[in-house]
């Protein structure tokens, strides 16, 4: 991990594809769990079709002896179970890679300058149990065989996974195992890689998709309520919460659809719960009444939105990021509401909690956008020690809730009013920051109205338009004070200043950017990138700061039109260099690489025609 030494950099990616219903998904995160557990870091990036069975699936691992920031863009190892996995993916297998493919199946090329190693999984399965089944559990010995890893390691996960389903079962599948090791060995690997195992590993890292991240982070946060309805990719999050919930207290509900979810959510946090709805595009689209609703009523609760592609149905189990302008701007009438957009698997862990201390203590709603690929990869994170979690005070100011990070995690809560302060209580009452102490039902004397009309400081539902615009103001107040305190954090942006060229981005297109900019310096092309997880309110005076000096912003964006562009252009009337994937998969580095290496070249010749 990142204080283990080692003699050479490992840095290496294997692609496993198939048909859907192969267990092609299930083969890789069996092998990322194995790998997790040696000296080595993992990241995996998954993508399958949208039906039950069949269609092109794959899932890629990507295993280096550092932090991983990305996918990478091509590929070292390639297993496939048919052709179609074959002909979509030998374009993406780099020079001098190795092929292991299924001879019966899978016609080659064989003039390819790659490694060829064939295993007939198909006849390894029929000759054990008569049937197709269990290729990927063969794959899995296979490929533990070619990075050494013991097969006890291997044998253990099988019965971890298979252990509900009964001792006939976990014995096809560890023969099947076995079947994979012998093949693997009897191929006599040219191995490059031997993957140690590391107790350690277990002890300090921990091997989890974003959603389950983002659902660690709302139980961390103090969430004890969620409401949500399935839909992909967001599923996992209300999966994971739906089980750990009854464990620390929690309650968790499964409602007809995404407006019954938001409304029950509003209901408990009325009712002082912290509360949580996972969902997607369509769910938030549907949500929209009912986000204003909490907004008018300034309760605090936070909407995760795991981005898919769309529109409508659109790719529903492929990634986007294309639900910006409809957060930000999707409200009937002006609705405050915070946007933030975690950039990694272990960041969905601390914006969500960052998610919740926002809305407890600016009492409105937070949109946390994720998209498929943070809600689906899986990363090597470090255990979050719960030894640094810090239980703010009431007294503390709104805008003094600092950024959970791995030293010190703080956990805020509603400011309510005390027992003292009742008489003549206004539940709405114009203060400084906007922000009006609360109570919780049942209080004596802290009964109030609370309605989705426009009302006074008492909540009485008022039409005068002195009453409007005071509400307004006040409500809208509370993200002034939220923008002046996060102009009060550490710059969000990396990069020399002496860089001519600004890079920005949002969202979990961070780790590609890096990556680019570590591209960039070793071919001696420098450029600042900035990568705000506070979309809404934007941090202005920090953007500027980012801006002052440069020649050139390219902006990068997993959308069709540039939505956050946009909102930059608009803000600050730059016209950046923009650069748009919208094909359903993540953006490379090398991708990114070279637009700015265009940017630089047009710089370069600009300065020479000015001498």
């Amino acid at each position: 991990m990142d204080n283990f030494n080692h003699s050479s950099e490992i840095d290496f990616a294997i692609r496993i594809a198939g048909e859907g219903g192969e267990g092609v998904i299930s083969s890789g995160e069996l092998f990322a769990q194995a790998a997790a557990r040696t000296e080595y870091h993992v990241f995996t990036y998954i993508t399958y079709p949208a039906e039950i069975k069949g269609g092109f699936s794959m899932i890629q691992i990507r295993i280096r002896d550092g932090r991983i920031h990305s996918i990478g863009s091509a590929v070292d190892y390639l297993v496939v179970f048919n052709q179609e996995a074959y002909d979509t993916t030998i374009g993406d297998l780099n020079e001098g890679g190795m092929l292991i493919y299924d001879p019966d199946v899978v016609q080659i090329n064989s003039d390819l300058n790659i490694q060829y190693y064939p295993i007939p999984l198909e006849k390894i399965v029929k000759d054990l149990s008569g049937g197709k089944l269990g290729k990927n559990v063969v794959s899995l010995g296979a490929l533990g065989n070619l990075f050494g890893i013991e097969f006890k390691v291997l044998e253990k996960l099988i019965k971890d996974r298979y252990g509900a389903k009964g001792s006939e079962i976990i014995e096809n599948n560890l023969n099947a195992l076995k079947s994979g090791y012998e093949a693997g060995e009897a191929n006599k690997w040219e191995r490059k890689f031997i993957l140690k195992s590391n107790p350690d590993a277990k002890e300090h890292y921990m091997l989890i998709s974003g959603n389950e991240a983002v659902a660690l982070g709302a139980i961390a946060a103090g969430c004890r309520f969620v409401a949500g309805y399935p839909i992909t990719p967001a599923t996992p999050i209300f999966e994971t919460l739906t089980h750990l919930m009854p464990k620390v207290g929690g309650r968790a509900i499964q409602l007809e659809d995404e407006i019954a979810s938001l409304s029950a959510c509003i209901g408990a946090s009325f009712a002082g719960e912290k509360a949580i709805t996972p969902t997607s595009g369509p769910g938030l689209q549907l949500m929209g009444e009912q986000l204003n609703l909490a907004s008018m009523l300034e309760l605090p609760l936070v909407i995760v939105d795991v981005q898919r592609g769309g529109p409508s149905t659109g790719l529903p189990t492929k990634t986007e990021q294309s639900d910006l302008k409809f957060a930000i701007y999707g409200t009937a009438g002006e609705a405050p509401r915070v946007i933030l957009a975690p950039t990694s698997v272990e960041d969905a862990f601390y914006q969500t909690i960052r998610a919740f201390n926002i809305a407890e203590r600016f009492q409105m709603p937070v949109i946390l956008l994720t998209d498929q690929s943070i809600g689906y990869r899986k990363a090597t994170v470090r255990i979050p020690d719960l030894s640094k979690i810090v239980e703010l005070d009431s007294s503390v100011p709104s805008d003094a809730v600092g950024i959970p990070s791995p030293e010190r995690i703080e956990i805020a809560r509603r400011i309510e009013i005390s027992p003292e302060k009742l008489n003549g209580y206004k539940r709405y009452l114009d203060t400084v920051d906007g922000v009006s102490p609360i109570t919780t039902p049942g209080l004596e004397g802290g009964q109030y109205l609370s309605g989705g009309l426009e009302h006074d400081e008492t909540g009485k539902a008022s039409y005068l338009p002195h009453i409007h615009s005071k509400m307004m103001n006040k409500r809208f107040k509370k993200l002034e004070t939220l923008g002046k305190a996060l102009e009060k954090n550490p710059p969000e942006y990396e990069g020399p200043e002496e860089a001519l060229i600004g890079v920005i981005g949002w969202g979990s297109t961070e780790g590609a950017i890096r990556e680019a900019r570590l591209i960039a310096e070793e071919r001696g092309i420098l450029f600042r990138h900035l990568q705000p997880k506070v979309l809404s309110p934007l941090p202005e005076r920090q953007v500027r700061n980012f801006l002052s000096g440069l020649k050139q912003v390219i902006m990068v964006e997993e959308n069709f039109t540039g939505q956050f562009a946009h909102f930059i252009k608009a803000k600050f009337g730059i016209k950046p260099i923009e650069i748009h994937k919208c094909e359903g998969v993540p953006i490379t580095p090398e991708e990114i690489f070279n637009g700015v290496e265009k940017v630089e070249r047009i710089i370069h010749e600009e300065s020479i025609a000015r001498l």
